[in-house]
């Protein structure tokens, strides 16, 4: 596995067949097998095995990496595998031309798990939690369940486990509070009360196949770390998504924001949703969790960097889920507001080394959802500074003064 080299960029026709062609899966579990079975590691043979498609071979590469430290487990173990459900119900479901964006989610996460843990030690359980889905979704998924008779998956709701006597939930005043993170939370903690050895969470759409999760075990069986966080960023695969508007002019300044925050959370990709706790671990770090949202990830990461615990940063290859993002569905403004209150709240909490000026920026300007999206129109007209529209490139260079002179003119023009 190189990551050296330059990045791959899919197209949407690829990135559909990635996501929801059955004959795309099975074939990467067939050659990746090969490759395993016969010791073949060199990257042009391997390559050459996938008829040329760099993507598909950077694919089975980590797959096969996965299989082998699979292979190696002498010992049972048990894994706890979690991911929310909100709006999930055509993404649960195959494509088809009335639904475009079906990716037969929970049968392919079933696929790859029974694929990698085939013939192993290791025993896993499926956490589908229901995060006040309006569609449905957690019926979507039962259906399915029933249809194909599968074991080992447990349907949850967070309503049903609030108001709750312990805590983080007993936190958690109402499930329409939660964005991700309490159905996150619930999941975890369901996996750590059943005595799963390690437990992990990921997304509901097929981003990153769970045949790479041999590789968040292998630094946890060493004993080297009890924290294993996947990273998107740092395989030579490379797509994100458009529909989040992330290079809008609007959001420079909030861009800009972030930055001069001046905090560190371990790694870019704070917010991958591949991450893996040792049980004990996982419940110390759970009661110290508020945070809800978004901003969960930062939550979890915060409470590791302030416990100085070592973790194994580990590269996954992922191609992104866009027709159905939550991102969409939330509003860039929303997405930001929760973000940057969330970064405060985090690094205030864990008393984590960052700019305070840029921590007071946000609760000055940036507390409201009104505020975040006056400031996120204001920026789609440009920013004008001394006179002079600036690019979004001078707008990254803008210092506490000028972002907070600018801000306050345009929430004064907007009251």
């Amino acid at each position: 596995m190189d990551a050296s080299t330059s990045k791959i960029e899919p197209d949407n026709d690829y990135l559909i067949r990635f996501l929801s062609d059955w004959s795309y899966r099975t074939e990467a579990f067939r050659i990746t097998d090969k490759t395993v079975d016969e010791n073949i590691t060199d990257p042009e043979a391997i390559l050459e095995l996938a008829h040329g498609d760099r993507i598909f071979a950077e694919l089975v590469a980590y797959l096969a990496a996965s299989k082998r430290v699979v292979r190696n487990i002498a010992k049972p173990l048990s894994l706890g595998i979690v991911f929310a459900v909100w709006k999930e119900a055509r993404r649960l479901q195959p494509r088809t031309d009335l639904n475009p964006a079906g990716e037969d989610a929970l049968r392919a996460k079933v696929a790859e798990l029974n694929w990698l843990f085939e013939g192993s030690p290791v025993s896993w359980t499926l956490y589908v939690v229901d995060d006040e889905c309006p569609e449905g979704s957690l019926e979507v998924a039962r259906a399915i369940i029933e249809e194909e008779g599968f074991g080992s998956i447990e349907l949850l709701r967070l309503r049903d486990a609030l108001p709750s006597p312990n805590i983080p939930l007993k936190k958690l005043k109402s499930a329409e509070l939660s964005v991700k993170g309490g159905a996150v939370i619930l999941g975890l903690e369901r996996a750590a009360a059943d005595n799963h050895d390690y437990a992990m969470f990921t997304d509901c759409d097929n981003s990153n196949s769970l045949g790479q999760i041999g590789l968040l075990l292998q630094p946890l069986l060493a004993g080297d770390v009890r924290v294993a966080i996947g990273d998107r960023r740092s395989t030579r695969v490379s797509h994100w998504q458009e529909s989040r508007e992330s290079e809008s002019t609007a959001n420079y300044t909030l861009k800009r924001v972030r930055q001069l925050l001046e905090f560190d959370l371990i790694l870019r990709d704070v917010t991958c949703p591949f991450k893996m706790f040792e049980r004990e671990y996982l419940i110390d770090m759970l009661e110290g969790l508020d945070v809800f949202d978004f901003c969960v990830d930062y939550d979890m990461l915060g409470y590791v960097k302030s416990k100085g615990s070592d973790l194994a940063i580990v590269p996954i290859v992922s191609l992104d889920s866009e027709a159905e993002t939550t991102w969409i569905a939330l509003s860039n403004a929303n997405v930001w507001w929760q973000k940057l209150k969330g970064f405060v709240h985090v690094v205030e909490k864990y008393g984590l080394p960052h700019n305070r000026k840029g921590a007071e920026l946000v609760r000055k300007h940036l507390g409201s959802l009104d505020n975040v999206k006056a400031v996120l129109r204001a920026g789609e007209r440009g920013v004008v500074l001394g006179g002079r529209q600036l690019s979004p490139a001078e707008q990254l260079k803008m210092n506490v003064d000028e972002v907070d002179d600018w801000l306050q003119s345009i929430l004064v023009s907007a009251s």
